[in-house]
């Protein structure tokens, strides 16, 4: 109690600069050592909140702060400061849901409308999530390319929090699933008048689901088809491909769930889709932006192998001269997979007349051979030419 009553006080000393605070100011960050206090203050907040619906909405509240927090930490590029802000986010939005459920009233209609005014503020939630990132994004980019590992971090962030969010979502669509049924009892209405009536009320709450399921399966649409034409003229990476799939997918999760008018599921799966399908034309960017280099010299039965990956050179040598071989160990070096090797690979033999090939070719392998087997055959071949034309020159010589 005592202890209790002490952050009460201190939270009172504190409230002024609360209050000064600008909506887009995420306070004090996880990265001070007040940042334990001022999640402490949040939590009092609730813990003299004794309403479920009010405890709901506070805490959609605090969680947009830990949203700002995450988005400052990572742009300051302090990743571990901002996976605990990360985490602080989840765990206040897990105590969102269980307020969702505990929520009650005497009055159906009442109940419902106090679970619309939660769903509205957890979309606004969402759409914030979007946005921070968004932003955020944009912001790294003005300084300097965004690297491979920066947007990796941002993707799994984003993920992270979206699924978060998602969780609310399931919990709302089950509440209100529990209240058509009261509303049934109560008021003895069909399944179709009561959507109806539902539905009506979430477009006065601002709830536009439909439209929004709508505009986020046109935007996967886009992106997809924006993945699939830079895929005509490049090749394509297994996880590249890997992802496409993934994302058409869930596009066609989000459609099917359209057409059975679940648009808030419709929504989530076309997000994701959309999400997907602009990781892979990520990927395919920065592996056409880096810079990557491989040259195999094959010369007295091995390889002289010299490789660069952006700013990281390696130079080793093989024995042996087969293509599968040469792959296998440039991979092992530098972990580049076969079809990255296979796609930059330059591979010339150290003899008179020798060109720079590309491994596209590499039917030797198939039938056994390999470039030193090759050329043998070809000496073979001018030795025995060159031998019977002397044994020729020799007859003449004694028919003269």
């Amino acid at each position: 109690m005592k202890k209790i009553f002490g952050l009460f006080l201190m939270s009172l000393l504190l409230l002024p600069v609360v209050l000064a605070q600008q909506p887009e100011d995420p306070g004090v960050t996880p990265d001070s050592f007040l940042w334990g206090l001022d999640n402490a203050i949040d939590q009092l907040t609730l813990l003299l909140t004794f309403d479920k619906a009010e405890k709901a909405r506070k805490g959609l509240e605090i969680a947009r702060e830990r949203l700002l927090e995450v988005k400052q930490m990572i742009e300051e590029n302090k990743a571990e400061a901002a996976q605990k802000a990360e985490e602080a986010h989840g765990k206040q939005l897990l105590k969102v849901k269980e307020n969702v459920a505990a929520l009650a009233r005497d009055n159906s209609g009442e109940e419902l409308d106090a679970v619309l005014d939660i769903e509205k503020e957890l979309e606004e939630h969402g759409e914030a999530v979007e946005q921070a990132f968004g932003e955020l994004k944009v912001k790294i980019e003005v300084k300097g390319e965004l690297t491979v590992e920066q947007r990796e971090r941002l993707d799994a962030f984003l993920n992270s929090l979206k699924s978060q969010t998602g969780d609310v979502e399931v919990r709302i669509k089950e509440k209100k699933d529990q209240i058509k049924i009261r509303i049934k009892q109560e008021t003895g209405k069909s399944d179709e008048e009561v959507e109806a009536d539902i539905e009506e009320q979430e477009q006065e709450k601002g709830l536009m689901k439909q439209e929004k399921a709508q505009e986020a399966i046109a935007d996967a649409q886009e992106e997809i088809a924006e993945l699939r034409e830079e895929l005509g003229g490049a090749n394509a990476t297994t996880s590249v491909l890997q992802l496409l799939e993934e994302s058409e997918a869930k596009l066609a999760k989000a459609q099917e769930a359209f057409a059975e008018e679940k648009f808030g599921e419709a929504f989530g799966q076309a997000t994701a889709a959309e999400q997907l399908a602009r990781n892979a034309l990520r990927q395919m960017e920065s592996k056409e932006e880096s810079e990557r280099e491989i040259e195999v010299k094959i010369k007295d039965g091995g390889a002289e192998i010299e490789v660069q990956v952006d700013e990281t050179e390696w130079e080793f040598t093989v024995n042996s001269t087969d293509l599968d071989v040469i792959i296998a160990e440039i991979a092992a070096k530098t972990g580049l997979t076969a079809e990255e090797i296979t796609a930059i690979m330059e591979v010339k033999e150290e003899r008179e007349g020798a060109e720079k090939r590309k491994p596209e070719d590499r039917e030797r392998g198939k039938s056994g051979k390999n470039a030193t087997d090759s050329d043998s055959d070809d000496n073979e071949g001018e030795n025995e030419t060159s031998d019977n034309s002397d044994e020729n020159s020799g007859s003449d010589e004694e028919e003269e």
